[in-house]
């Protein structure tokens, strides 16, 4: 027995050994572990996982005050434990440096090293990686980086560059013509302006259309739209302008067939306007513009209920922080309800009270479900440091004057996150990076259908104001903005759980509601869980109003048993198609380990 036990050390040792020659040599993972031993304060700290318990940092006042039991996970053996605090305390009062301090010394053991090696990896953290070329400066701007970031259907990347020009990146090639320049630019267009501080979403056909901007200041020019071919890669001018020059607006793709787009915002007051894909042109309404939208992006949502849901998100002002912002109209919740072609009605709900966070500058995020609560929203930080170390979920699945929010809840890390970007995964979690004003800053990933959040990688530069995060078709998350020529590209822990599924036959075009086969070659498709639809993101400012997650149903003839063809059904909703607009999707594969295959291009008709 005495053999087989020292057989096992020494093969736990070569196994430590290698890891720590293979992998300890990895910044962030080392980071991590040096993090979580440095912050003990007594050996139970380094014995269980600290689970932040949900309503753990709630400001909201009310409730028994009793926490829930929450069961946590078993870390390192409470001897170990002990040797370790006791070590670090004599021989290192200011903290550990190196991982190798308590290894050479045998303070940590090599089954104990091989664990923290496992629980501070990849697989549960997911992996930043720098993009192999910079962004390159061509235009008449002083900045470097990215403003703006659209996925586009041809599987390249539309930006609006901070030097005020439009830039193509195809996130696979990493060679030096990984950038492109469209075959013309708006501002060098007759009458032309700059794209940078609009807004733009997808239209029907695949198009991107932007909206208002102008540059660094409000422009006069502002006033129309331009259309951004994918396949031509150009740009064009609508037939017709809108009612005012707008700079940081906020534009909402309708259900409408085939096609229609609200406009809000812009200069400091209301007056929306209805752009129709078919003429071109964009219409005021003539009744029930009422909200005011005193500041700047506000964030809205398109329901599935077809009726526009404004989240408490905006700009007070342009800049990076700024906060509290004062004034009831921007907080104030409310859902707009259209009651004709140009007219509508807003709907006040969620009364305001002292309870309520400032969500200036904060993001918000549509969450759907097949499941109950079918839709909410999440939002998170803002620029007010009294309250943007919180969150705060809504179920607006049926609305009325008494829906409200529920209480803000402080993040697991404590940070305060002031322009944060969120990120929808195909697998339906939210990643949240950026907004935080250091370097090796953390990102976490909210989990919808637990409530829970998990701490991931840190994100290695600062990325704040003017900084953009954007999902890939490669399941992966490209950052970058903030006067930084670089990319950076999130790999999540679903990466590292398995092999990927492979999505080998689609259609290129379903119809709403229509049923229709995915192939994949055997033996994946008996993994293979789910398959979801992910509308691209167009977003800017911390204002996205397109990224939404869709699962789709499986067919009634589906065979679960030989599932080489996938039988599934098309998301359908009613008329007008709020619930998946008309347009290019993202579908994924998720197999049974959450992993997901890389993306297959649709288009829902």
């Amino acid at each position: 027995m005495d053999q087989l036990q020292t057989k096992v050390r020494q093969v736990d040792k070569r196994q430590a050994e290698a890891k720590m020659r293979d992998e300890i040599l990895d910044p962030p993972m080392h980071r991590r572990i040096l993090n979580f031993i440095n912050a003990a304060v007594q050996p139970e700290d380094l014995m269980f996982e600290k689970v932040a318990v949900v309503g753990e940092g709630d400001i909201h006042e009310d409730g028994d005050g009793e926490a829930p039991r929450v069961q946590r996970k078993k870390l390192l053996e409470p001897e170990v434990a002990r040797k370790i605090i006791e070590f670090r305390d004599r021989e290192f009062p200011l903290g550990l440096r190196n991982i190798k301090e308590i290894v050479n010394t045998g303070v940590l053991d090599p089954s104990a090293l091989n664990f923290l090696l496992h629980y501070f990896s990849r697989i549960f953290f997911g992996e930043w990686q720098v993009f192999s070329q910079p962004i390159p400066r061509r235009g008449p701007g002083s900045y470097d980086g990215i403003v703006h970031a659209a996925m586009l259907r041809t599987g390249k990347v539309l930006f609006i560059t901070a030097d005020e020009t439009t830039l193509l990146w195809n996130p696979e090639d990493a060679s030096p013509s990984t950038f492109e320049d469209p075959v013309n630019q708006p501002h060098l267009m007759p009458g032309g302006y700059s794209q940078l501080c609009g807004h733009h979403v997808f239209l029907s056909d695949g198009k991107l259309l932007s909206v208002g901007g102008g540059g660094y200041g409000h422009n006069a020019l502002a006033r129309w739209g331009y259309k951004f071919d994918p396949v031509a890669k150009s740009w064009s001018r609508t037939a017709g302008a809108m009612s005012e020059s707008r700079w940081y607006p906020t534009a909402v793709a309708l259900g409408d067939e085939p096609g229609r787009v609200l406009v809000a915002c812009g200069h400091g007051h209301g007056q929306m306007d209805i752009y129709d894909e078919t003429a071109d042109t964009f219409t005021p309404l003539s009744s029930g513009d009422t909200k005011p939208f005193p500041y700047l992006y506000p964030g809205m949502h398109l329901l599935p209920n077809h009726v526009i849901f404004y989240s408490r998100t905006g700009w007070g002002g342009a800049g990076a922080g700024g906060g509290p912002y004062s004034g009831a109209s921007d907080d104030q919740s409310s859902y707009f309800s259209s009651t004709g072609t140009h007219t509508g009605v807003w709907n006040d709900i969620a009364p305001i009270g002292p309870h309520l966070a400032d969500r200036t500058k904060g993001m918000s995020v549509l969450l759907l479900s097949k499941h109950s609560p079918y839709v909410r929203v999440l939002v998170l930080g803002g620029a007010d440091p009294s309250t943007n170390h919180t969150y705060e979920v809504i179920d607006v699945t049926s609305l009325s004057p008494a829906t409200d929010w529920g209480p803000p809840l402080a993040f697991p890390d404590g940070q305060h996150r002031s322009l944060p970007s969120a990120v929808l995964l195909p697998d339906g979690n939210v990643f949240i990076c950026g907004g935080v004003q250091q370097a090796n800053s953390p990102c976490a990933m909210f989990h919808p259908e637990t409530n829970s959040w998990s701490p991931m990688s840190a994100l290695p530069s600062i990325r704040d104001y003017h900084s953009a995060a954007l999902l890939l078709p490669s399941g992966r998350v490209m950052m970058a903005g903030w006067h930084n020529a670089s990319i950076e590209i999130y790999s999540p822990p679903y990466l590292f759980k398995g092999p990927r599924p492979v999505i080998s036959s689609a259609p290129a075009l379903v119809h709403h509601g229509q049923e229709f086969v995915v192939e994949t070659p055997p033996p994946d498709g008996k993994s293979i869980v789910k398959v979801v639809l992910v509308r691209p993101m167009a977003v800017t400012h911390q204002t996205d109003s397109e990224q939404k997650v869709l699962e789709l149903d499986w067919a009634h003839n589906h065979d679960h048993a030989h599932p080489k063809k996938l039988r599934l059904r098309a998301p359908h909703g009613g008329h007008p198609h709020s619930i998946a607009q008309r347009g290019y999707y993202m579908m994924f594969a998720i197999s049974d380990k959450g992993v997901p295959s890389m993306a297959r291009w649709i288009y829902l008709h």
